[in-house]
């Protein structure tokens, strides 16, 4: 597959739906928490178009294949230092997503690489990154240790 991984921009935000949707279903298919909320598309768009466009400390990278179409996305954004542990400044990655048609062919490597270079480049220029996965996906668990990924934590929750 030929593909170009890059910065989405504002007007990629309507065509980025499909793939946000694909996100939230497969989430929900694990958690109903992840269903999508009425007039969360509005909510999504506003988000991506005045937090993470733009900014030297988050932003979209957008697989696409040769035919114009978008095959994967990831959103990566630098979270702060932490006060009491060593727990310097570092990447997290939300919604890294590629269509199921495109698995396996190489579209969560390049993002990740793409990821990864970004979040080397000044004035970011940190040092490791976080991606998390929901209870009970284990296809991600596995791609996740397959692209060479550490598991560091799980997160447990209680009900009330």
């Amino acid at each position: 597959m030929e593909l170009t991984v890059r910065e989405a921009t504002i007007e990629d935000g309507e065509g980025l739906l499909d793939l946000w949707h694909g996100f939230t279903s497969h989430l929900a298919e694990f958690n109903d928490r992840y269903e999508a909320k009425e007039g969360a598309d509005e909510h999504w768009l506003s988000y991506f178009e005045n937090q993470l466009i733009d900014s030297k400390y988050s932003t979209v990278l957008l697989a696409v294949d040769g035919g114009e179409e978008y095959v994967g996305v990831l959103e990566v954004r630098i979270v702060g230092e932490h006060p009491i542990f060593q727990l310097d400044r570092h990447g997290k990655i939300h919604g890294l997503f590629v269509r199921e048609d495109a698995r396996g062919d190489g579209v969560g490597r390049a993002l990740l690489d793409a990821a990864e270079a970004w979040l080397s480049e000044e004035p970011r220029g940190v040092g490791f990154y976080r991606i998390d996965a929901v209870e009970g996906d284990e296809e991600a668990r596995d791609a996740f240790r397959e692209l060479g990924l550490d598991p560091m934590k799980h997160t447990f929750e209680g009900t009330l």
